[in-house]
């Protein structure tokens, strides 16, 4: 019986140290790759912050190795393989790629490769790593500006505006101080500010940007008036995608283009007068014959007025159309949709149950008792407000909702 047992023991000896040297040299094939990979992952950070300070090509796949085989923790790296990768140096950008071929020796089998489908002595195994030389985290922060935000927010005694502003501030910090620990990347996180308000102020000075709908050709641009409404000697017509005054009245603005900037222009108050005089002798008194009974001079001058614009173009601009307000096409002349509609905020009515319509800032000059008549009635717009009238207030008149400061642009400070 005893030797029964034995002979069983011979026969499975073999197999079980065969099968614990495979799971030793297994065990440590595994350790060695995930060390290879670990110093090759340190080699490709190291070597992306010494090349974007200005290291050459040389100089950065020399320090990459060495940094490679000092982080290797004993394993023998004279036999790796090291290839570095650079990006286009052009680019201002791109990924850097580290790869490393290692070959592992069994301890135990020199046929333990060939229980894996090799007939070589070792094996070997590649690792990689990537880096991108420009990983910057860009966040937009959208945050809520309008009236609401002046109420006290629920629970804590404060203002919306400031608990934003402590969210913000808090959420900043926190980001930053992550970003801190990317030392491959000079500036490895970056914040742009967005109002989220009734409009956005792209600025003043941008009216005859290339982006803008100088020539009125976007199909929102002219949607809130009604032209037909204009007439028939002072006509505001369409031809050829862009609207022109027609008609005998217009006088030498006969064939200018409309647009929402021209009507910035033609929204006109009086600023002031001058007595112009005309002086003629003429009778002055007649015989019942009907004769000149005496004749004198006679002052038939008139005022002389002088005009003012009664609003100028603040920058808001409106949303673009569908499916533009949703994308960012690049806008461009030949699809007038992609182009910005600046703001222009019609004039309401001056009959409401109420006395007067939020933005009522023109005299509806129409004696129809149609509120909706009135509020659409174009010649007002043409017709220059009485001596005394101030200019808009910033923010009111065809201005209204235009409360933003001009936006900033977008600048990448990590090139």
């Amino acid at each position: 019986m005893r030797g029964d047992y034995a002979i069983a023991t011979a026969v499975a000896i073999i197999p079980i140290l065969g099968s614990l040297a495979l799971a030793v040299d297994y065990t440590e094939l595994s350790r060695e790759r995930a060390i290879v990979q670990n110093a090759l992952d340190a080699a490709g950070i190291a070597a992306a912050r010494y090349y974007v300070e200005g290291a050459s090509k040389d100089a950065t796949t020399a320090y990459a190795k060495d940094f490679f085989l000092a982080n290797l923790n004993g394993i023998d790296g004279g036999g790796a393989k090291f290839t570095l990768v650079l990006p286009n140096e052009g680019t201002g950008g791109g990924v850097l790629t580290i790869s490393a071929t290692h070959s592992f020796k069994p301890f135990f089998l020199d046929g333990f490769t060939s229980l894996i489908g090799s007939d070589k002595a070792v094996l070997d195994f590649q690792a990689e790593t990537k880096v991108r030389l420009k990983n910057t985290l860009e966040v937009a922060l959208v945050l809520d500006n309008s009236g609401s935000m002046d109420y006290t927010g629920s629970g804590s005694g404060k203002k919306r505006i400031v608990l934003l502003r402590d969210a913000a501030k808090q959420l900043v910090s926190t980001l930053a101080a992550q970003a801190d620990q990317l030392k491959q990347v000079d500036k490895p996180v970056q914040f742009s500010l967005v109002p989220f308000a009734a409009s956005v102020n792209v600025g003043p000075s941008n009216a005859t940007a290339a982006w803008m709908d100088v020539d009125g050709r976007s199909p929102i641009h002219h949607e809130d008036f009604d032209w037909t409404t204009m007439p028939s000697t002072k006509k505001v017509q369409l031809s050829g995608g862009i609207y022109y005054k027609k008609g005998a009245d217009w006088g030498a603005q006969e064939n200018q283009k409309v647009t929402r900037f021209t009507m910035f222009n033609d929204v006109k108050r009086v600023t002031g007068k001058s007595w112009v005089a005309d002086m003629q002798y003429v009778c002055t008194s007649y015989r019942s014959s009907g004769s000149c009974r005496t004749y004198g001079w006679v002052d038939n001058g008139a005022y002389q007025y002088s005009y003012g614009a009664f609003a100028g173009w603040q920058g808001c601009v409106e949303a673009r159309p569908y499916p533009y307000n949703l994308n960012d096409a690049a806008p461009v002349t030949a699809t007038p949709a992609t182009l910005f509609v600046p703001m222009f905020a019609p004039d309401e009515t001056d009959q409401t149950s109420g006395g007067s319509a939020p933005n009522s800032w023109w005299v509806d000059v129409t004696t129809s008792s149609s509120a909706s008549t009135r509020q659409k009635y174009m010649p007002k717009y043409f017709t220059p407000a009485g001596e005394g009238t101030s200019a808009a207030a910033a923010s009111s008149g065809p201005n209204d909702s235009c409360t933003t400061k001009p936006i900033t642009a977008l600048v990448d400070v990590s090139v």
